[in-house]
């Protein structure tokens, strides 16, 4: 059993310099009863010694928590992003795999926060799309250099920072975050004319959790483009190379799993959960939430 990317339907785009934003709903019952909150994740260095690709965390709700590869932990010795998405049951602690994204700084106090920031898809992904796992020390520091690199691209674009920090892009932008619509719950990212990505989720609430922060870091990576607005048919024309593609991943049983799929054009990624289907059990495959790319968007191959 495959998990398979639900029926798609595009909203009108909102346009801002070089970023269109579209509202996406989704054909798909919600999945509830998880915590969405950033702040709910207790967040610090190592407690034997920092490290820049570790941290701890604790949950602290009552029910489990979705924490989101690229989700920004900000503050300790140096700020960091999330490596990979994950489910943390409740009140359950957990080493995090972390990204530093603030290669100039190494010091200062232990705890973090996490307030729904996100890094951007050209952080995140950059030149190698969905190849992003995380799995032996030589990929974890692969993927790391390729990080600061992405920041330094950016920086030499739009301004250097004292700690060469990609929050420092955050704060120096200003965009007006379009209102989420009633039932929407994902979105669709223009950049430069093109589409350059989606973000999925399996709720309202999922989305509002991490929505700002994905329009606010959307428009960093919008300023490193021409201001050209992204037409609807290419949004339009994305979800349905996507829509109904299986997925992979979750083969072990496990509750709670990571999904992929890469193909020529379009990289997917994100976690899928099993759907309980009555007295036989779990019977079915559902997406708590989805990052799917246009892996040739000039900016996603440039930098």
């Amino acid at each position: 059993m495959h998990t398979t990317i639900p029926a798609l339907h595009v909203g009108q785009g909102t346009h801002h310099a070089g970023l269109t934003i579209f509202p996406v709903w989704v054909d798909a019952p919600r999945i509830g009863m998880l915590d969405w909150a950033p702040a709910s994740l207790r967040i610090a260095e190592r407690a034997d010694g920092a490290a820049v690709d570790t941290l701890e965390a604790e949950n602290l709700a009552d029910r489990s928590l979705v924490a989101l590869e690229g989700d920004l932990l900000e503050g300790g010795w140096q700020n960091r992003m999330l490596a990979r998405s994950m489910v943390l049951a409740p009140r359950e602690r957990r080493a995090l795999p972390a990204l530093c994204v603030e290669q100039g700084r190494w010091g200062g106090g232990t705890e973090h926060t996490a307030g729904g920031r996100r890094a951007s898809l050209v952080v995140r992904y950059g030149d190698e799309a969905a190849q992003h796992r995380v799995s032996d020390e030589f990929e974890r520091h692969d993927r790391q250099s390729r990080v600061w690199h992405r920041i330094d691209a950016i920086e030499q674009r739009l301004g250097r920072s004292e700690t060469r920090s990609f929050t420092h892009q955050l704060d120096r932008q200003s965009i007006r975050v379009p209102r989420m619509i009633d039932g929407q719950r994902g979105v669709i990212i223009g950049i430069g004319g093109r589409i350059m990505g989606l973000e999925l989720f399996c709720s309202g609430s999922g989305l509002r959790s991490r929505y700002a922060g994905i329009v606010q870091s959307a428009a960093v990576d919008a300023r490193l483009a021409d201001p050209v607005a992204t037409p609807a048919e290419r949004a339009r024309a994305f979800v349905r190379a996507l829509q109904g593609r299986r997925l992979h991943g979750g083969e072990a049983g496990e509750r709670w799993f990571e999904v992929a799929r890469d193909d020529d054009r379009i990289a997917a990624t994100g976690l899928g959960v099993r759907v309980a289907g009555g007295a036989a059990g779990p019977t079915d495959r559902g997406l708590l939430h989805l990052t799917a790319l246009d892996r040739v968007h000039p900016l996603l191959a440039a930098v």
